[in-house]
């Protein structure tokens, strides 16, 4: 009974801590063994009724996350290639002295490593057909799996000759060293895919008295969150509802024309907008702001920051200049 209730516990702790943890008892149900499958169920339905509060209190919130797309080929390609991976390391560490289980042990490494790997990214990726949940730190937890793989097989290269445990030994240098620059990389500020940082500053420096903000899709108006200091005095133009007032990440949006009518009224607008080449989900307003721009403005000026760009419009004149050049000539 001790070991269930520190099973359950821990189990517990881990849901409420981070509600994606319960894609890990789907793992343990894969690996129980048949004698320990009713304590386990027992188990699990407790955990689950104790996190359940928390789940409906975490879907009430879910626009919250709303910032998450969905799961994108490259993504589907990365986690196929490392199941892949993960598979050849399992069949090569079952097959040694590794894969064999010990008379005191309810089962292998095998068989909670792979599952602990593949399994709760697969599921996330499936509820993200549904609703995109899906971010790879999200189970990061995943990873102890292939590790124990990576483990698994490395215990066996002294069970290698002469030649294989040396080229073993080589690569897992290699590895190493072909890691550290991505690890270095990765910490730096350019590895973010937005700097709302410099995105503030240009804020702050192009804006002028009676300039209108417009966040070309709703979603990048999370940006503004980071520095609310400065927007807070900026003339959103499409905004009904502060992200605050309406409990999300990006606040309501008023009806079209409305929209339209107040872009028109302005004499310079700063666009903000994702960078050049990437496109988040446009729908009729998105491409209402784009036809209005197009059709009654001209970009005076683009400013490019990390992940995104400050595009500065303002009222087309009767004739551009480029027009009076033709009709002189």
């Amino acid at each position: 009974m001790a070991p269930w209730i520190a099973y359950g516990t821990l189990m517990l702790a881990a849901c409420i801590l981070h509600q994606f943890a319960a894609l890990a008892l789907v793992v343990h149900a894969f690996v129980m063994p048949d004698y320990a499958r009713r304590a386990w169920a027992y188990t699990a339905l407790l955990v689950a009724t104790g996190v359940a509060p928390l789940a409906a209190l975490g879907m009430a919130q879910s626009r919250q996350v709303a910032w998450i797309e969905s799961v994108t080929g490259s993504e589907y390609q990365r986690f196929a290639i490392l199941t892949s991976f993960a598979m050849v390391l399992s069949y090569f560490a079952s097959s040694g002295n590794a894969g064999k289980v010990s008379p005191e042990a309810p089962f292998s490494l095998r068989a909670i490593a792979l599952p602990l790997f593949v399994l709760p990214t697969a599921l996330l990726m499936l509820i993200s057909l549904y609703k995109p949940f899906y971010v790879e730190r999200y189970v990061l937890y995943g990873l102890v799996g292939l590790a124990l793989l990576l483990g698994a097989a490395l215990d066996r290269v002294p069970e290698l000759g002469p030649n294989l445990r040396v080229t073993g030994v080589i690569v897992a240098a290699l590895a190493i060293a072909l890691l550290i620059p991505e690890s270095l990389k990765l910490r730096a500020p350019e590895s973010r895919s937005d700097n709302v940082t410099d995105l503030a500053v240009v804020l702050s420096r192009e804006y002028a008295p009676g300039d209108g903000i417009l966040y070309l899709s709703m979603k990048r108006r999370a940006w503004s969150l980071a520095y609310p200091s400065v927007n807070r005095g900026m003339f959103d133009l499409a905004q009904e509802l502060t992200p605050e007032a309406s409990h999300d990440l990006y606040g309501t949006e008023l009806p079209s024309p409305q929209i339209r009518a107040r872009m028109r009224s302005n004499a310079r607008i700063l666009v903000v907008a994702e960078p050049k080449g990437i496109h988040v989900e446009s729908g009729g307003t998105e491409l209402m702001k784009e036809r209005v721009l197009a059709e009654y403005f001209t970009r005076a000026l683009t400013i490019q920051v990390d992940g995104a760009q400050v595009m500065i419009y303002e009222p087309r004149t009767t004739a551009t200049a480029a027009e009076l050049a033709v009709s002189q000539e």
